[in-house]
Formats: C-alpha cells, sequence, structure tokens
C-alpha cells in the first residue's frame, strides 16, 4: 500500500475490497484483466479509491501476487529451533504448495498464461517475479538459516529450494498447461521426508 495524505484514515474494508476484486479477475481472466476500470466495478469503489492506495496497476497487480506468494511460504517466516521443528514447517509450506497447485483457480490462471504467453509477456513475467521467483527466495532463506543453525548442511540452498519445489510440482504445471486434472494424492510429509534425505547433516 502506497503513502496516503497525513490525517486521512485508511479504509481497510475498501482495501480489502478492491485486493478481492483484484484477485477474482485474475485467476478468472488472467493479468490483462486487472484494470482499474474492472477492479472498480468488481470492489464497487471508485478508481480514485483505488489510485490511493496504487499508482498503477502493475502496482495493484504486485500486491495481490505477493499476498497469494505470503499465504503459500507463512509456514516458513520463522526459524526453526529442532531438525523435527524444521520438517514440520516444511511440511506445512509444501502442504499450503500443493493446496495452491491442486486449485480450480491456478489450473484456471495456467491456462489463461499459457493462452496469452507471447501476447502479455510483461504481465505473465511480473506474476513470475512476485509469485515463484519470491516462493523460491523465501525457501532458499530459510535453507539457509536452518544451515547457519546447525541443523542441515545445505550447501547450495538456491538448487536445495529448488530441489523440494520440483518434488512438490513434479508434472503439475504440465499437466494444468494441458488442462488435465492435477494429481491430489501426494503426500506433504513424504515430499519433505525424502527432501531432508538429500541434504547431509552435520
Amino acid at each position: 500500500m502506497k503513502n496516503r495524505k497525513p490525517g486521512r484514515p485508511v479504509d481497510r474494508s475498501k482495501y480489502t475490497a478492491i485486493m478481492k476484486a483484484a484477485r477474482e479477475l485474475l485467476f478468472e481472466d488472467g493479468p490483462m484483466a486487472v484494470t482499474m476500470e474492472r477492479v472498480a466495478a468488481y470492489a464497487q469503489v471508485s478508481k480514485g479509491t483505488i489510485y490511493s492506495y496504487f499508482a498503477n496497476r502493475k502496482h495493484l497487480l504486485k500486491a495481490v501476487i505477493e499476498a497469494e506468494s505470503a499465504l503459500i511460504t507463512q509456514t516458513i517466516d520463522d526459524n526453526p529451533q529442532t531438525l523435527n521443528e524444521l520438517a514440520n514447517m516444511l511440511t506445512g509450506f509444501v502442504e499450503n504448495l500443493l493446496a495452491y497447485l491442486v486449485s480450480k483457480e491456478h489450473l484456471r490462471l495456467m491456462q489463461v498464461i499459457g493462452l496469452s504467453a507471447l501476447e502479455k509477456a510483461s504481465f505473465n513475467t511480473q506474476i513470475y517475479t512476485n509469485g515463484p521467483q519470491i516462493i523460491h527466495t523465501t525457501l532458499e532463506t530459510y535453507l539457509s538459516s536452518a544451515t547457519k543453525g546447525g541443523l542441515i548442511c545445505c550447501e547450495e540452498p538456491l538448487q536445495s529450494a529448488e530441489l523440494l519445489l520440483g518434488m512438490v510440482m513434479g508434472l503439475d504445471l504440465v499437466r494444468a498447461i494441458y488442462g488435465i486434472p492435477l494429481s491430489q494424492q501426494k503426500s506433504a510429509h513424504s515430499i519433505v521426508t525424502s527432501f531432508l534425505a538429500t541434504l547431509r547433516k552435520k
């Protein structure tokens, strides 16, 4: 949320309505559908109200994507004290990611992005930068901190983070593009157990 004029109260209900409307448009029709006009109509607020929070549509889209990423990574926003706690936090993260991947919203978004990859490349890049890339970086930081804390030995946290994400996603992204139902049979616990087994403990 950008800075507002001093003394002017923030109307959280309008901000929430704007974010909800933008999210619905994004997952239903893709990033190009997130325009100030359509968001204003969906949220039942004026365009001026939206501009009081966001400088432009790209800032609005960025806020929505970052909010989605934060929901997925919320279980790894703290430093674990034990290996068991680390495993539980990673399991929660994987559960959140799996739930997102198999959701109808994500399937629809993947199909829309796949159809518009060339025409709207800049918006799709923005989604990647503020979505998957943030999740990747957050996971990398988490694994790096756990290594510094002596819980694991992850010599290349960036690559290890990508390995875990790959274990979670498998062929689901390919399935999404082709319109094939996503797998709901994966076990977050099994994925995390297998992943931790790849890391050499100190």
